[in-house]
């Protein structure tokens, strides 16, 4: 066979190894694109699922909020001459814009006292009781919570729209404490809320999700991490999500981050925001000293449990 046969051969049979290994590379290539295709394509449903973690009382409605603004309200003197409020107090404004009222005759809470008995209670008991809603019983701080609403949602964590019932060891509501926010002016136009279980997809993410964990409820509130300043606030709409009917985190409803509140710290920082503003009145009745001689040891004991974690 001629020289030139045999180059001719070679090059034929490296041509067609080059054809075979590129189709063989475009095979794998293909593959890999699938491959990506598929995880990029599994749902955030599909992700739960595999970890057993379930989801409950997710909203259907598409909401639109928009971001608000409010100021702190101040209190008068005639606020506090409500005569249809049945449990008997001595009620004192404190730098005008603080409620801090000793009851006649403490009232005892049950173990087991559901929303609705604690909501009768308030209505009972502060002024302007259909401003608030029930939040939670601290039994570290044994204080109710009750946040203010705005736009028909509760405004979560805002010392200045927040009513605390105080109780004894006897679990007695002594007195409370209240502040309250004016009236609200909407800031922007309403926008669409990210999707729901997109909040749910960013706790995921946040790796804040574990295995067997129950998305347990959904809400939309309003919450700040804002300083109070100038008198102003501006709230912007979140997504309220409840893990194990234990754990709330919060995620922006507009821009998607996530942030979470340490009940704890806030409770103390408003205890302590609360006694600076009562001792700073000049003439101190019984009453003040009284709220002021419990709400000190409040703090004693929660910065004594700090100090033990």
């Amino acid at each position: 066979m001629h020289w030139g046969q045999i180059k001719t051969l070679l090059i034929l049979s490296f041509f067609v190894l080059d054809v075979y290994l590129f189709m063989q590379f475009m095979d794998k290539k293909e593959e890999a694109d699938i491959a990506i295709l598929e995880e990029q394509t599994s749902t955030i449903e599909d992700q739960l699922k595999s970890e057993d973690i379930s989801v409950e009382n997710l909203p259907k409605e598409d909401d639109e909020e928009t971001y608000i603004s409010v100021k702190q309200e101040n209190f008068e003197e005639d606020d506090l001459e409500d005569e249809s409020l049945e449990n008997k107090q001595d009620p004192t404004i404190y730098k005008y814009n603080l409620i801090a009222s000793k009851l006649d005759k403490p009232i005892k809470i049950k173990e087991n006292a559901s929303t609705d008995t604690l909501t009768e209670i308030l209505e009972e008991t502060v002024f302007y009781p259909e401003e608030y809603t029930f939040w939670n019983w601290n039994r570290d701080a044994n204080i109710i919570i009750f946040f203010q609403n705005k736009m028909d949602r509760p405004v979560y964590y805002n010392q200045n729209g927040i009513v605390l019932f105080y109780l004894n060891d006897d679990n007695e509501v002594e007195y409370y404490t209240q502040t309250m926010l004016g009236e609200e002016e909407e800031v922007s136009e309403k926008q669409s809320l990210i999707d729901p279980m997109h909040a749910i997809e960013e706790l995921y993410d946040n790796n804040e999700l574990k295995e067997g964990d129950t998305v347990s409820d959904v809400k939309v509130g309003y919450h700040t991490r804002v300083p109070f300043e100038s008198g102003v606030q501006v709230f912007a709409p979140i997504w309220k999500i409840n893990v194990n009917d234990e754990n709330d985190y919060f995620i922006n409803a507009i821009e998607g981050f996530t942030f979470s509140s340490d009940e704890e710290e806030f409770l103390y920082d408003v205890l302590d925001g609360n006694l600076d503003q009562m001792k700073g009145k000049r003439k101190k009745d019984s009453a003040t000293k009284d709220i002021v001689k419990d709400m000190e040891k409040r703090l004693e004991t929660m910065d004594k449990e700090e100090v033990d974690e």
